[in-house]
């Protein structure tokens, strides 16, 4: 889902004259997470009350993965994007989002580098959020996303990221707050085409009741 706001772009593996340009999708997500990212998508959930949502983030994206550490093993072709998405969800766990992001030039510099550039993009995914009645909290629970880059160096281009989980940090006057605890999501995105990397994000997602 997104979460009131916009998110982020990114592409690896695709040449331009001698330059290969990437972009970071940052989509959903949400905050930091203290489980990793889900293989599978959910079904939606017709208990799901119908509520809005406002996200924003930075995630770091590796062609080449992360280390045990969470390093990125190849630092020099590694970036960051920065993002802010909103969206809704109905009341069967549908989520519709729009979002925009900026993203770094890479690290290191060559023929690999991957360029600066501002995306915008919308995307649709399954929602559902439970409460397993003991010490765990509440989860919001994302599944994967699917969504098409509407303006920037890609537009036109699909893109789908794996799902995630998140737990509920704080709740206050119809504000509910999900957050990580203690370590951040990893995620896979896939760009049409097929080229596949890892992001690490660190994000906040706040949801209210639908109007």
């Amino acid at each position: 889902m997104m979460i009131r706001a916009f998110a982020g772009a990114a592409q690896y593996g695709r040449e331009r004259k001698g330059e290969m340009r990437t972009v970071f999708c940052s989509f959903l997500v949400m905050t930091l997470v203290a489980v990793p990212a889900l293989a599978e998508p959910i079904g939606a959930n017709a208990n799901t009350p119908p509520f809005i949502y406002r996200s924003s983030g930075t995630c770091l994206a590796s062609p080449a993965g992360f280390s045990p550490k969470l390093e990125p093993i190849n630092s020099g072709v590694s970036w960051t994007t920065t993002f802010t998405s909103t969206g809704s969800v109905d009341d069967h766990g549908a989520a519709t989002e729009v979002g925009q992001s900026v993203d770094t030039a890479s690290f290191g510099v060559g023929p690999r580098m991957h360029s600066p550039a501002a995306h915008v993009y919308g995307d649709t995914f399954t929602v559902s959020i439970t409460d397993p009645g003991n010490d765990s909290g509440v989860i919001f629970r994302a599944g994967r996303l699917s969504g098409t880059f509407t303006a920037g160096p890609y537009t036109g281009q699909s893109f789908s990221l794996s799902g995630f989980e998140l737990k509920k940090a704080i709740s206050d006057r119809g504000v509910d707050v999900y957050g990580s605890a203690t370590s951040p999501v990893v995620q896979t995105l896939t760009l049409s085409g097929g080229t596949k990397f890892e992001r690490i994000c660190v994000l906040t997602v706040s949801t209210s009741p639908r109007p």
